[in-house]
């Protein structure tokens, strides 16, 4: 769990002396993060970029994740098959499936065969030049027309004998093909790194790419020496190459990774999130119902992590209450805002775990862009009957959310004082919500965001950060 690898953390970082945060710095000498990636924990990393990357798996299935599913679950036999000459199993190629194509041999990812296609969305370059795949671009283009027509026209029999004809002048488009391909991808990608979880990530970052992240994070000692064997001498799994890349710590790697785009970066964390959801699909088809509910109700997995049951300020009084009793703690003003570079538009209160977590993003965001500027928290716990007025005077900036009543929700205004904030308040909204710490989505103005149950053993940055309130 990851509440684990943050209390640890935490725990040496509060003792033998003075130590400064320094949020995404890797734990350097004299300083100490709480989120710094620890290989003794890898697996407690992985499960979290997991968890953290599933709400876009339940959030653009086409028809739902349950259809998305149900369709990839169709192929479970011809995965089977593939999968018997290793080495990846059957669940990872299913996986692969639902993430590239949610089970549609049809797909095409743009106006034209030549990008990816098929099942396993194979690029048709990669398809004859490396996995050796016929391909009749010429044809395929062709009988693409004809079966759009053909649908068009509502005549599904001829589209279906259409589609037979594509499958096999473009084996993209055959289910058996594409995954026994996308097996021989993974072969050779293993074979260039030594490990299945890179050759899994390579699968859409590309081979050469992954290499240059590797060489990039191991440095210029790199040069001449082959792949495998750096990955192998660093024992680097893409866990660590991931989690312990930031814009301080191994920077060139996290800049060439966050440079990709498209998401390459989190593709494992969403083959594992995709094989999640057909397991379940498989063993509790009524629980993957009501997660699709939770993970589509609202913009962001925010009902995942705070949903029913959450408690809530029902009233001014309990509110009251709560901020009395230290339930919740008002944030920061005056001097001691500008120190911790987390300023408030107003007298606004956070649960401990909620102001621990906007702390952490600010000083994250500081010591990043290497500026004096401050978050702006626009808004923070209302009570439930207070919901839209609060919303309303907030500057305009905020959105009516019934977590806004809970102490755990807040939004930042997207204002910031140089292009470097901006990108460093980016880097650290990405990386908390791969560690399953927070979701968060942009509403207009600002940035909503939710703290998970994860964020409690942050706590200790309080005293860290605000030694007055302790």
């Amino acid at each position: 769990m990851l509440v684990l690898i943050v209390a640890a953390v935490l725990a040496r970082g509060g003792g033998g002396g003075p130590r400064r945060l320094l949020a995404g710095g890797g734990g350097a000498g004299g300083t100490f993060d709480p989120l710094a990636y620890d290989q003794a924990r890898e697996s407690a990393f992985e499960a979290a970029g997991a968890a953290g990357m599933s709400n876009v798996i339940y959030a653009k299935s086409p028809g739902g994740v349950v259809a998305s599913a149900q369709r990839t679950e169709s192929f479970a036999g011809l995965a089977g098959k593939a999968a018997a000459g290793g080495p990846a199993d059957a669940s990872t190629l299913e996986a692969i499936a639902m993430l590239e194509s949610a089970g549609r041999p049809e797909v095409i990812a743009g106006a034209d065969p030549s990008a990816a296609a098929g099942l396993t969305q194979i690029v048709a370059g990669t398809a004859t030049s490396l996995l050796g795949m016929r391909v009749d671009l010429t044809t395929s283009r062709r009988l693409g027309i004809e079966i759009a027509n053909a649908t068009g026209r509502g005549q599904t029999a001829r589209a279906r004998s259409l589609e037979a004809d594509r499958a096999r002048i473009d084996q993209r488009f055959d289910p058996a093909s594409a995954l026994a391909a996308t097996e021989r991808y993974l072969k050779i990608a293993k074979a260039v790194f030594g490990r299945e979880d890179l050759a899994i990530e390579s699968y859409h970052m590309g081979i050469g790419n992954l290499e240059t992240a590797i060489r990039r994070y191991v440095g210029s000692s790199s040069e001449g020496q082959p792949i495998a064997r750096l990955v192998s001498d660093d024992d680097l799994s893409y866990a660590k190459l991931f989690f312990d890349s930031t814009p301080l710590d191994h920077a060139s790697a996290y800049t060439w990774l966050a440079g990709l785009g498209d998401d390459s970066s989190t593709y494992l964390w969403r083959i594992q999130a995709a094989g999640q959801v057909l397991a379940l699909y498989r063993s509790d088809p009524a629980r993957l119902g009501q997660l699709a509910k939770l993970e589509t109700g609202a913009p962001s997995a925010e009902l995942v992590l705070r949903g029913a049951g959450t408690p809530e300020f029902a009233t001014r009084a309990a509110l009251a209450a709560g901020r009395a009793s230290g339930a919740v703690i008002g944030l920061p003003s005056g001097a001691r805002a500008t120190a911790v570079g987390l300023r408030a538009g107003g007298p606004l209160h956070l649960r401990p775990e909620a102001l621990a977590t906007a702390l952490y993003m600010a000083a994250a965001v500081r010591a990043i862009a290497g500026s004096s500027g401050a978050l702006e928290v626009t808004s923070a716990t209302t009570d439930s009957a207070d919901i839209r007025a609060a919303a309303a005077a907030s500057h305009g900036l905020a959105e009516s959310d019934p977590l806004d009543a809970s102490g755990y929700a807040f939004d930042v205004a997207r204002d910031y004082s140089t292009p470097a904030e901006a990108q460093a308040f980016q880097f650290v909204l990405d990386r908390l919500q791969t560690l399953n710490l927070i979701a968060w989505n942009r509403a207009g103005r600002i940035i909503h965001i939710v703290v998970g149950p994860a964020a409690s053993t942050l706590d200790g940055l309080l005293k860290t950060l605000l030694p007055s309130d302790g």
